[in-house]
């Protein structure tokens, strides 16, 4: 008795028909699923925006436990105990921020300070520094002023702040 053949492709065959067939079928789904949001006119994804810098507080003191600004203000005198504070979510794991003064003079903006480097513990979590007022007067004079934080190799401030500085009158 002869062996009857079967016409058509072979096991092997067969399984690299499927293959190429499932790989087709996603193409043209993925197409589909492509075009029906570009012509109901959804717009594409944008990347999201850095978020807002954190706020700077200010203050004449601060907290021994907390390490953040305490008697709240943002005008200091020569007499004043200039503090500010940063609390962040975590730890910076880094032992440096710049810090950068600019004076505000209506719509002008002047650096006084650079961006200057500045200790901080790269453990903590709130970043938090002192100076006697009558030493920031000396060096900038009164005006208002504005405060960046950078960190090292970054281009935009991570905190930000305004203060303005008092010069007290002197009794004769």
């Amino acid at each position: 008795m002869a062996a009857e053949r079967r016409a058509g492709p072979g096991p092997r065959a067969r399984t690299w028909l499927g293959w190429a067939a499932a790989a087709v079928g996603v193409a043209v789904v993925a197409f589909f699923v492509g075009r029906a949001g570009s012509e109901v006119g959804i717009a594409s994804p944008t990347p999201s925006p850095s978020p807002a810098p954190l706020t700077v507080t200010f203050g004449t003191a601060l907290d021994p436990v907390s390490g953040l600004a305490i008697q709240p203000t943002s005008r200091f005198r020569a007499g004043d105990q200039f503090a500010y504070s940063v609390p962040l979510a975590a730890a910076p794991g880094v032992d440096k921020i710049l810090v950068e003064i600019i004076r505000l003079e209506g719509a002008t903006e002047t650096v006084v300070q650079v961006p200057s480097s500045q200790g901080i513990v790269p453990t903590s979590r709130v970043i938090a520094f002192t100076v006697p007022t009558a030493d920031l007067l000396h060096a900038w004079g009164p005006g208002s002023y504005a405060m960046r934080m950078y960190l090292v190799s970054a281009t935009a401030p991570f905190a930000t702040g305004r203060f303005t500085l008092v010069e007290t009158p002197v009794s004769t």
